[in-house]
């Protein structure tokens, strides 16, 4: 039984980015939250906490290198999430009147799309990237709790065999002593646990930012589609239609010709904003399950558990960012297709080059700008081709 915000019963408007304004919300950085002095003392306190632990877990994982590798990369592999973390953060403070206002515009286009045809478009694509965003939610916050419960399942093992209980914390990090001692432990305790969901709530922002957008961009893409089919659509092709008509298709063909222009601002727009996001993502994806693979070759027990989980959910944030690229880019094809394949050629000249205009711009796909790649579900083909690579050379150097 899944809950009822996971369901198509949910009101189309309460799905609009829930998880991911859920997530940030927790931390004080979602765009169009209330920017109250209590809400400003509470991220920065977040913000410290992060890049404190990223601090301190670069130094821990550098620092073990030449004493012992396992342990090392039991440090650094986190700390690339962390730091990537980190990077969100920052880019989600720094554009984050850009990023309210492209939530508003957005939500405001959305929301004029009203008929029974397109309702069942929002139905479906608001859906799903909710349901969506969630499994990453789901998938981070099980990673983050694996490495407590192996330090805590580790620890009750030593005292059960009558070993001392290690003093360390969940992710491997470098503290002042006092601070991995009774009484201030505990505390310490806590705070590198709260680290590691800071870590996860905002690539449950960043990421959901990313997914939701392209498929509310489809979801107008779609809604345009149809508009321009039930407008250039032709009862009888051998009567054509009369001046006062085609002064009236005109009128409306310019308003559709608008609209795809925003949507291609507003994709601009958005690449914009997730260029640094998107590309360091990728980037230290590649790092991390590099890492994890080389770990679950060093570790057993509940260390391959940890590292299995933690190689999904990075699969799993790659293969949103890929499939929300292709929905746009196949929206776009889409839209010239069905746009060409409309009855175009029983209007006016002026009808017919607006219409093949928009044919010629719609083949010109929209995607999110990155440099080097545009994430696309080939482009996560290559990836998996080249991991796979990795994981057999790994395999054979160990």
């Amino acid at each position: 039984m899944l809950p009822r915000f996971l369901t198509s019963s949910y009101p189309m408007e309460s799905h609009y980015f829930v998880v991911p304004k859920f997530a940030l919300s927790l931390i004080g950085f979602y765009p169009e939250q209330k920017r109250t002095l209590l809400v400003k003392l509470w991220s920065f306190f977040n913000f410290f906490i992060l890049t404190y632990g990223c601090y301190a877990e670069a130094y821990y994982g550098i620092h073990y290198i030449p004493i012992n590798i396992a342990t090392a990369l039991d440090a650094l592999c986190p700390v690339a999430s962390s730091i990537l973390s980190l990077v969100k953060m920052v880019s989600i403070w720094w554009y984050q009147d850009e990023l309210k206002s492209l939530i508003q515009r957005v939500r405001f286009l959305t929301e004029q799309q009203r008929s029974k045809r397109k309702l069942s478009y929002k139905k479906r694509f608001f859906t799903l990237a909710t349901r969506l965003t969630f499994l990453l939610l789901c998938c981070g916050f099980c990673t983050s709790t694996s490495y407590s419960v192996r330090h805590l399942m580790d620890n009750i093992l030593r005292r059960a065999h009558g070993k001392d209980w290690i003093y360390e914390t969940p992710f491997k990090m470098i503290f002042p002593d006092p601070l991995l001692r009774l009484p201030l432990y505990p505390i310490t305790y806590i705070l590198v646990h709260w680290h590691g969901y800071i870590t996860v709530v905002c690539f449950v922002g960043a990421d959901g930012f990313f997914l939701g957008f392209c498929l509310y961009f489809t979801v107008l893409l779609l809604c345009l589609r149809d508009d321009v089919g039930d407008l250039l659509e032709v009862k009888n092709i051998e009567e054509s239609p009369s001046e006062e008509q085609e002064a009236v298709i005109v009128r409306e063909m310019e308003k559709l010709v608008d609209r795809h222009n925003e949507v291609a601002e507003l994709t601009e727009r958005l690449s914009g904003v997730m260029v640094e996001i998107t590309l360091a993502h990728f980037v230290t994806s590649s790092l991390i399950i590099g890492t994890s693979v080389v770990d679950i070759l060093l570790f057993s027990g509940l260390g391959i558990i940890v590292y299995v989980v933690y190689t999904c959910a990075v699969g799993v944030e790659i293969f949103l960012y890929c499939l929300g690229g292709s929905h746009i880019m196949e929206a776009c094809s889409d839209l010239a297709r069905s746009t060409f394949s409309s009855h175009w050629y029983g209007h006016s000249v002026r009808v017919q080059k607006m219409t093949l205009l928009m044919v010629v711009r719609a083949q010109r796909v929209l995607t999110i700008k990155i440099p080097f790649f545009s994430p696309s579900l080939e482009t996560l083909t290559s990836i998996l081709r080249f991991t796979g690579s990795l994981i057999a050379l790994a395999k054979s150097v160990i």
